[in-house]
């Protein structure tokens, strides 16, 4: 939803909020300008008609009481008291007896009576052609009427004077806050201006975090957000370097070797010889082979390319797949597989289990001695309280120290004075495929109190997806 109901012609934030605050200022320009020249033509007409009022009322006051009136101007004006008499030009007064004879005038006022019904109060009235304004009043015995009277024109020009005047001095402070608005707008901009220098001044691969104490509070969280990403980065790129170092290193052996038994076979003298060196130039191969799929598989799950995708999936079906995988492999070395399966659904990555599933298998087997065993059995148990979905694979081989249990899941671990052939990489993808299926792992002793065991415990699917039965995808 839009903000405000019209496009913005500015593009830059400051432009935004210019534009915004201008038009909002405007506005209120305009109600203010609109309510002040109403309440402008309201008061000059409510002054001038109290100047009227006023005048009129004390050139009442000032004739003389208790004398027969007669229409003699000049012996009435000069009895009138001379503070009456009004000294504005723009102003003009008749005084009228009530017989309608006119006793005294101002020099300029009209030949006939400026209000001609003699009614008191104020009323507007046209004579020859010109509009005045005109305020009547008698006195109490109705004899004498006192008519003041000023020129519509004259106060209308007032009227404007005063509002001209109010409009220079509301647009003069408009200007000024105009003017104020851009320099607050863009010193409060100020902070988004440093941050963009910083970003733009920084050096490649430059992943510290951007300051944050000089930024207002509604940009200090975008900041803070965009260092929490910075950071992120900076923690992916360092375990990416340190990946390849380590796959770097890992892959020099297997390639020296194959480099050493090649050369062992071009220098042998007897069939004998050569098949023995290329039977050793093969084991080197799958060694290589192994772990470079190894290394593949790890480098996706770090790169978290693809999320896990899910699916209902009978573990013991998926067991027995890659088990059969195995049975060749386990022949050949003289050891036995043993399953014990119970069917256990649960929601997975079909082929991430079965990467797992590889690798708890093969390091079992390789671990093994001869005639050694490895049991791989799954079901159901109890967790803290709460029912889970168990894998186990157990062997009866040497078994692993258990001050080792937590280090043999890191990354291109060894267990010292170990004489297998492993790479350190296959619990380490054992460790991150169960975290993404939000399962813990538990590690203990094997077969007959002997060897090494890993316990793979995962949640229980939703009931909703358990009722509607397993399906299981080939690994």
């Amino acid at each position: 939803m839009k903000p405000f109901p019209f496009n913005f012609p500015a593009r830059s934030l400051k432009g935004r909020v210019l534009c915004v605050l201008g038009v909002t200022i405007l506005l209120c320009w305009v109600g203010a300008l609109t309510v002040l020249t109403v309440y402008t033509l309201r008061g000059q007409n409510s002054i001038w008609d109290s100047k009227l009022q006023a005048i009129g009322t004390k050139i009442l006051m000032s004739i003389p009481s208790g004398k027969s009136l007669q229409p003699s101007g000049q012996r009435l004006r000069l009895q009138l008291r001379d503070e009456a008499v009004p000294r504005d030009a723009n102003l003009t007064f008749q005084v009228w007896t009530e017989r309608k004879n006119l006793i005294v005038g101002a020099p300029d006022s009209p030949p006939t009576a400026l209000q001609p019904t003699f009614a008191d109060g104020f009323s507007s009235v046209t004579i020859d052609g010109i509009p005045w304004r005109v305020f009547s009043v008698a006195d109490s015995t109705g004899e004498v009427n006192v008519q003041v009277a000023m020129r519509h024109d004259v106060i209308d020009g007032e009227i404007r004077r005063k509002t001209f005047g109010a409009l220079a001095l509301t647009t003069t402070l408009l200007a000024v806050a105009g003017l104020l608005m851009w320099f607050a707008v863009g010193k409060s901009l100020r902070p988004l201006t440093a941050l963009e220098a910083a970003v733009r001044s920084r050096r490649k691969f430059d992943l510290t975090p951007l300051p944050v104490t000089q930024l207002p509070s509604e940009i200090r969280p975008l900041v803070e957000s965009f260092n929490h990403l910075l950071d992120q980065l900076d923690q992916a790129m360092q375990g990416e370097r340190r990946f390849i170092g380590d796959a770097a290193h890992e892959l020099r052996t297997p390639l020296s070797a194959l480099q050493a038994q090649a050369q062992v076979a071009l220098r042998a003298t007897t069939p004998a010889e050569k098949d023995a060196a290329l039977v050793k130039l093969l084991a080197v191969a799958e060694r290589s082979t192994r772990l470079s799929d190894q290394l593949l598989d790890l480098a996706r799950m770090d790169a978290g390319v693809n999320a896990p995708q899910k699916v209902l999936a009978d573990l013991s079906e998926l067991v027995m797949h890659v088990s059969q995988e195995f049975d060749m492999q386990a022949q050949q070395q003289r050891r036995s597989i043993i399953l014990a399966l119970t069917p256990c659904p649960i929601e997975c990555d079909v082929d991430e289990i079965g990467i797992l599933l590889r690798n708890l298998l093969d390091n079992a087997l390789r671990y093994t001695p001869e005639d050694g065993r490895v049991k791989i059995s799954c079901g159901y148990t109890e967790l803290d309280g709460k029912d889970r979905v168990c894998l186990e694979v157990a062997d009866d081989g040497p078994g692993v120290p258990e001050a080792e249990h937590e280090a043999i899941f890191r990354r291109f671990h060894r267990v010292a004075g170990n004489n297998g052939h492993g790479s350190g990489i296959g619990l380490s993808l054992v460790a991150g495929i169960a975290q993404l299926h939000e399962a813990s792992i538990k590690t203990g002793p094997g077969l007959d109190g002997r060897g090494f065991s890993v316990r793979i415990l995962f949640p229980l699917p939703p009931p909703a997806s358990s009722s509607m039965g397993a399906e299981v995808v080939p690994a």
